[in-house]
């Protein structure tokens, strides 16, 4: 009976082991080092030959002396620069195929359509997300195309994922506006409004005070079901008065949160009267606002600065001075705002520039911008600027491992992206 009771401990103790080592094996192969290098961490701390190791798609540790565990796979990034994922600040990514007919980020059928969702129009199998990523992309702010007055709701999103849902960090990011010619060129040929300036303020203001109102009585019905619900508890409710929903409007409802702070207006403006039309409407209704092109932010630097509104922005291409609204650009823009203490973020503005936002800051470091800035405007100003700094922007221990590993300095000189890491997966 001995004999038989310790062959069966015999038998279990191997057992144990045999399923036991596939498990320590999986435990150790999810391990991810990478070994470098020069990090830029973007938390002021600058790392040369040092170690990040990424665990269950996180950062588990990043310094000089952090050990590589026995079985890690190992990215060895020995004179590479290696950086927080770049974070495109605007563009219409994943909404545009080749040969197909239009975008699916832009619906020209109306003026006022805050309604509209990007992610109804995200796909996740565009052929321009692998471009992207092959630049160092890893997230982006998708928005509706720049022509409506309000054009719908932005998400930002990853570059890496089975689905929509997968891919989106957070969503709303912001609802995308425009002011200027867009609008007006859009639908003044259709004579309808608006077909000025004053047009579209005056809409903007009308759409405004119709979600407030909206507002108002959604918070009013609410209260009121409350009421009846505390009194029916109590016995005392009156038969037949049951509150009644006010019809449901999804184009006004889609502004509450912005009325309430809750999301930014993102405002596509360049022109100086157009941004002074923003902040002021912006006050007006007490919106958090985020301007997108600023071409003639530089003018307004203090007053932005003042206010805290952050400035998306395109540099090389506003200093082309290519159109009526971007003719007192000047190149410098990016360091002068910097300098007044406007938080700014680097974009490309849709995908016929899907691989330059490297390129945006390299430029605006030639003129002016501080190296280590110009990295913060790719990376953490973007993370904070729409809500995702707790996950994204910098590298650090417990942050999500989404980075990019270039053969050497991007802003220095052209530099190849060696690997792309988004979520802890290398993206190929």
């Amino acid at each position: 009976m001995n004999k038989l009771n310790q062959a069966t401990r015999v038998l279990a103790a191997v057992l144990v082991l045999a399923v036991s080592a596939p498990l320590l094996a999986r435990t150790s192969d999810s391990v991810l080092a990478v070994k470098g290098g020069r990090f830029f961490t973007g938390t002021g701390v600058t790392i040369d030959g040092g170690v990040l190791l990424i665990r269950d798609g996180k950062i588990a540790a990043i310094g000089k002396d952090v050990a590589i565990p026995a079985g890690a796979r190992i990215i060895d990034a020995a004179s590479c620069f290696i950086m927080p994922g770049l974070i495109d600040a605007f563009t219409t990514l994943g909404t545009e195929e080749p040969g197909t007919l239009g975008s699916d980020a832009d619906e020209k059928t109306s003026a006022v359509t805050p309604q509209l969702r990007i992610i109804d129009g995200f796909n996740p199998e565009n052929h321009f997300i692998p471009l992207a990523r092959k630049a160092g992309v890893t997230a982006a702010l998708v928005a509706p195309a720049v022509g409506n007055l309000i054009a719908g709701q932005c998400g930002l999103m990853s570059l890496w994922g089975e689905d929509t849902a997968a891919m989106t960090i957070r969503f709303p990011a912001a609802v995308q506006a425009a002011l200027g010619e867009a609008p007006k060129m859009r639908f003044g040929p259709k004579d309808q409004m608006p077909q000025t300036r004053m047009g579209e303020a005056a809409l903007l203001r009308q759409t405004f005070l119709d979600a407030l109102y909206y507002a108002q009585q959604v918070d009013g019905y609410e209260k009121k079901v409350r009421e009846f619900k505390a009194k029916t508890a109590e016995g005392k409710a009156p038969e037949g008065e049951e509150p009644k929903a006010p019809a449901s409007d999804f184009k006004l409802q889609a502004l509450i949160p912005v009325l309430k702070g809750e999301v930014p207006l993102l405002v596509t403006a360049n022109r100086f009267d157009d941004i002074l039309t923003a902040l002021r409407i912006g006050e007006e209704f007490g919106l958090k606002i985020i301007l997108s092109g600023g071409a003639d932010a530089h003018r307004l630097k203090d007053r932005l600065a003042a206010k805290k509104i952050p400035v998306l922005l395109k540099p090389e291409e506003a200093s082309a001075r290519l159109t009526m609204e971007t003719w007192r650009a000047v190149p410098e823009n990016a360091a002068l705002l910097f300098q007044a203490g406007v938080k700014i973020a680097l974009q490309t503005g849709s995908v016929k520039d899907v691989g330059g936002l490297i390129d945006q800051a390299r430029f605006a470091c030639a003129h002016g911008l501080p190296r280590e800035e110009a990295l913060r405007a790719l990376t953490l100003n973007p993370a904070q600027i729409f809500g995702a700094a707790g996950e994204l922007g910098t590298l650090e221990k417990g942050k999500t491992a989404s980075l990019t590993i270039f053969e050497g300095d991007p802003l220095l000189s052209p530099a190849k992206v060696k690997t792309v890491i988004i979520r802890g997966e290398i993206a190929d």
